[in-house]
């Protein structure tokens, strides 16, 4: 008696087996996640059952190792091309479905812009020096984007901030005032420029380190 209620009770247990490795894992998609601390867009992948590839091209992320705390996430359904949330009013969220990359527009709704490409995105001058008064700053602007306007952020020795330019997007220099009465005493300086679309800044070109030109006006 025993071994039969062994024998039936296996049976029941490989019959469970078998038919939950049968049954598809049904993904979750067309909702929406927000982004949780030590997330990353690998393990909200797995969590819904759908690619990282396609959550990122549903939502217009060009690099898949940046989203942040409280980003609203589009998770996508299979054989959906392309889509991603905009805001139309405080409460109320449309979606916009791209079918063969042509955009169904919904009027009263801002389309969002294609990724940044940052390849070229670099300051190109002074890389040797500046003089203590008007500085002209000039950089190569990223290959493709919509970029609503440039920073310009100039540091002293200690790494403190000591000027910063704002620039509109469309123009690759600015000028600024680096004499002694303005960004204080000292040399040795840096400067960088960084890019900004709508969302927040988007490149940051390398960091440029360089002296100051002497004046008796300094002191010893």
């Amino acid at each position: 008696m025993r071994n039969m209620i062994r024998i039936l009770t296996l049976t029941l247990v490989l019959a469970s087996l078998l038919a939950w490795g049968t049954t598809p894992v049904q993904a979750q998609c067309g909702v929406y996640h927000t982004v949780q601390a030590g997330q990353n867009l690998f393990r909200i992948s797995l969590h819904y059952g759908v690619s990282m590839n396609a959550i990122a091209a549903a939502n217009g992320i060009a690099d898949v190792r940046r989203i942040y705390v409280g980003q609203q996430i589009y998770i996508p359904c299979a054989g959906e091309t392309g889509v991603s949330s905009v805001v139309v009013s405080a409460t109320t969220t449309v979606t916009l479905t791209t079918v063969n990359t042509v955009v169904v527009p919904v009027e009263g709704v801002v389309v969002p812009a294609a990724p940044v490409d940052c390849t070229g995105f670099r300051a190109t001058s002074p890389l040797d020096g500046f003089p203590n008064g008007e500085t002209t700053f000039y950089w190569d602007a990223p290959r493709s984007g919509d970029i609503t306007h440039y920073q310009v952020y100039v540091l002293n020795e200690n790494g403190q901030l000591v000027s910063g330019l704002d620039v509109p997007g469309g123009i690759t220099k600015t000028r600024g005032n680096m004499e002694l009465a303005v960004i204080g005493r000292g040399i040795n300086f840096s400067w960088y420029v960084v890019a900004l679309d709508d969302s927040g800044e988007v490149c940051r070109s390398q960091t440029v380190r360089l002296r100051r030109e002497w004046s008796d006006s300094m002191g010893s």
